[in-house]
């Protein structure tokens, strides 16, 4: 009787060892692996020191021939200006009019007088930037030379852009009106808005521009 208590006591002592170590192991096994995705993203977010080409490149690729992807490029970019302040043509990339399912539209614009771009406040669903730049190549910051009033949220905080800048547009938020009230070198603007197409929700209602008549 004793024999057989020990030999089944032996038996339970190894069994509960045996769970208990593929528990330990599985439990390690585990952590190993939530850890990786950990060490991933950690190296992804490390910052790049600089833009030099780094060492041991891949071969160029000799790449192959066909029209397949033809259908990604825009080439018609040239438009009628809207107005006679802007120099004509203007560029204009009219996102998902010019390239089918593009998300972006965005425009340059090189206005050489005064003029009252908008009139209402209005906002968007979707994020837009507005660039303020100088007109005049190498340097497009070297140049500007020009007055605009923006108004910005739903208190009309006035502001007066007289640098060049990049004004950010988050979705839903208020902003205008804009009036350009000086230029004294041609004023590059600049908007790029995330959307198929530009709209906005303005004070007079909803409104949208999907195209304007291009220049071959």
């Amino acid at each position: 009787m004793r024999s057989g208590t020990g030999r089944k006591n032996q038996t339970r002592r190894a069994f509960f060892s045996d769970v208990t170590a593929s528990t330990a192991l599985t439990a390690l096994a585990m952590a190993q692996l939530s850890s990786q995705p950990a060490a991933i993203a950690q190296e992804k977010k490390k910052p790049l020191d600089s833009l030099r080409v780094p060492p041991n490149l891949p071969p160029w690729p000799k790449g192959t021939s066909g029209n397949k992807y033809d259908h990604l490029f825009c080439t018609r970019l040239k438009e009628k200006p809207l107005t006679d302040t802007i120099l004509s043509p203007t560029i204009s990339f009219r996102g998902n009019s010019d390239l089918p399912g593009a998300g972006i539209n965005m425009g340059f614009r090189y206005y050489v007088k005064p003029y009252k771009m908008e009139l209402q406040s209005h906002h968007h669903d979707v994020d837009e930037y507005l660039f303020f730049l100088g007109g005049q190549l190498p340097d497009l910051t070297a140049n500007f030379d020009a007055e605009i009033e923006i108004f910005l949220g739903p208190e009309y905080e006035r502001h007066i852009i007289t640098r060049p800048c990049i004004l950010y547009i988050p979705r839903g938020f208020e902003h205008n009106p804009m009036d350009i009230k000086r230029v004294g070198k041609p004023l590059l603007f600049m908007p790029l808005h995330l959307a198929p197409y530009f709209n906005g929700y303005y004070q007079t209602g909803y409104m949208q521009f999907i195209a304007h008549e291009k220049i071959d």
